[in-house]
């Protein structure tokens, strides 16, 4: 028998990577929409409190990153682009992917530490089983997934941490995640210029 092109596994990534582009394309076209739709004036009448206070935005997004993405990093990679409070566009970009590698750095290591509470491994919260099972079946290769798709990326970190994932493992792996805010922002920067 001949053996497929693509495992089951690629076809995962290949699928979650689309899924991943396909959210960012509907992203930017919404955000696009409201700046066509809207004058600036009336964005900021809107959005101003929020979108002008980097520290208020910055809570939110390390907030959302710990808390399993919340708010789509892919918000804040606009917000940066649009407002520039955290500097250059790319240098912001490496601060948010940086803070995103840490929190999915500190939910692996809160997993490490209850991964003998079956309780928790156990749960019968549906987001939690839907994750538990995925990781079950593709291992550390969630990690990369997650890392460069719309999977909860701390949610998979918090899990292969309970796992038992090899530290070095999880922290090469979710490099990755770095990787995919800059593929991502130069995917806006280009679409913006």
């Amino acid at each position: 028998m001949k053996k497929p092109l693509i495992g089951e596994k690629g076809k995962f990534l290949i699928k979650n990577i689309l899924k991943g582009f396909l959210y960012l394309v509907l992203l930017v076209g919404l955000f696009f929409l409201i700046r066509q739709s809207f004058t600036e004036e009336q964005r900021l009448e809107w959005f101003g409190s929020i979108y002008n206070n980097p520290k208020l935005v910055m809570t939110v997004f390390i907030g959302s990153e710990i808390l399993f993405g919340i708010v789509p990093p892919e918000i804040f990679m606009l917000w940066s682009l649009e407002t520039g409070w955290l500097g250059p566009y790319f240098i912001s970009i490496g601060i948010l992917s940086v803070i995103s590698y840490g929190a999915g750095f500190f939910n692996f290591s809160v997993g490490r530490l209850i991964n003998h509470n079956s309780s928790f491994l156990q749960s019968q919260n549906k987001f939690i089983t839907k994750y538990r099972i995925m990781f079950s079946k593709y291992g550390a290769y969630m990690v990369i997934v997650a890392s460069v798709s719309p999977i909860p990326f701390s949610a998979i970190a918090l899990l292969g941490g309970a796992g038992g994932m090899a530290r070095k493992e999880y922290l090469l792996y979710s490099l990755l995640r770095i990787v995919r805010f800059f593929v991502y922002a130069y995917i806006i920067w280009m679409i913006e210029s």
